[in-house]
């Protein structure tokens, strides 16, 4: 009785916060602004941004304090919503793996880089003590020797030893993104497989694993477009999941020549997809109306709040989108083009 209580809590407050989302015509509005107080502004009338932007001075607010703020209401979304659930803990600490995740590999990219003192500036500051480990001494960091003393007791030693005898500048980004979301989606699937049963089980191995299957479609495109990888490279960096992508399809995208023929692999109509817009806004929008579709049908709370989750990150992206664009006076038909919608 409780957790069916506590499911339809969180289904109805989801739907009762998607109700207040974003709209074409919200991003229309914000896309005409001359600057990023006045995109504040607006955001700062709406009914899904008016709580976390009520002490902003919209005149004074530059581009990384909103970014900060929308980031960090997001993540207050989600500890509200798991208040309300009582089943999978494990499972639930997906967005907590993400950030550590993302910080690992900020850091990294930023000693590579030589920079000492961005890492703690951008640092989110609302996930400090959250963590599995401290993400302050993570900031003392040099080496990835030392990353690993700072994280007893997780999964990051193990994932991360290959590389500890290796000079941070030699590391290759993508082989170590590789190794964290490896652990990361194997992390995910096998809670989602010990702490659910029945259709919720079904309906997020699904929504995950299609997930997974859009970032190999857009590793396939990267690394071949831009680095003009192998075939056998870009397999290396593949994750081992599958959602309908067919292997004829996957030998066919990967044995393509160009974008038009991995286009091709993919649909017979070459998915109408521009090189000029390239891939990534095409695979997202096809990805946020699958979770739009998962969310508006699922009974389930996790899946709710799973797909509830990435339709706002995708939300505060867009955000983030139009005020870079508008930061840097693009024409708004242009910004909104940019838009996952």
């Amino acid at each position: 009785m409780l957790s069916s209580c506590s499911s339809n809590a969180i289904l109805a407050k989801i739907r009762a916060i998607l109700g207040r989302r974003l709209t074409a015509a919200d991003y229309a509005q914000m896309a005409r602004r001359r600057d990023v107080g006045e995109v504040a502004a607006l955001l700062k009338a709406t009914p899904s941004y008016a709580g976390v932007l009520r002490h902003i001075e919209e005149s004074a607010i530059h581009r990384g304090q909103l970014e900060a703020l929308l980031k960090k209401d997001l993540f207050y979304q989600y500890s509200n919503l798991r208040r309300y659930d009582f089943s999978g803990k494990d499972f639930y600490d997906f967005i907590i793996v993400q950030v550590e995740i993302r910080e690992i590999l900020r850091r990294i990219i930023l000693l590579q880089s030589g920079e000492q003192t961005d890492f703690v500036v951008d640092l989110p500051s609302y996930m400090l003590g959250r963590t599995s480990f401290p993400l302050m001494d993570l900031a003392r960091t040099r080496t990835v020797a030392e990353m690993i003393d700072c994280m007893p007791h997780t999964p990051y030693p193990a994932i991360l030893s290959r590389f500890a005898g290796q000079d941070i500048r030699s590391i290759h980004i993508l082989d170590c993104e590789y190794a964290l979301y490896s652990y990361y989606y194997r992390y995910l699937t096998d809670t989602i497989r010990s702490q659910f049963s029945g259709s919720t089980r079904k309906e997020l191995l699904e929504v995950v694993s299609s997930e997974i299957e859009a970032v190999n479609i857009q590793t396939i495109f990267r690394m071949k477009l831009y680095f003009h990888a192998s075939s056998e490279q870009i397999r290396a960096h593949l994750y081992p999941y599958a959602w309908r992508l067919k292997k004829n399809q996957m030998e066919a995208l990967l044995a393509a020549e160009d974008f038009a023929g991995m286009c091709r692999a993919l649909t017979p109509d070459g998915g109408n997809v521009s090189e000029e817009d390239g891939i990534e806004l095409f695979i997202n929008r096809n990805m946020a109306h699958l979770e739009q579709k998962q969310l508006r049908f699922t009974t389930s709370a996790p899946v709710a709040m799973y797909t509830f989750l990435t339709l706002r990150r995708i939300e505060v992206q867009n955000i983030i989108t139009v005020i870079e664009g508008v930061r840097y006076q693009l024409p708004q038909e242009e910004i909104l083009a940019m838009l996952i919608l």
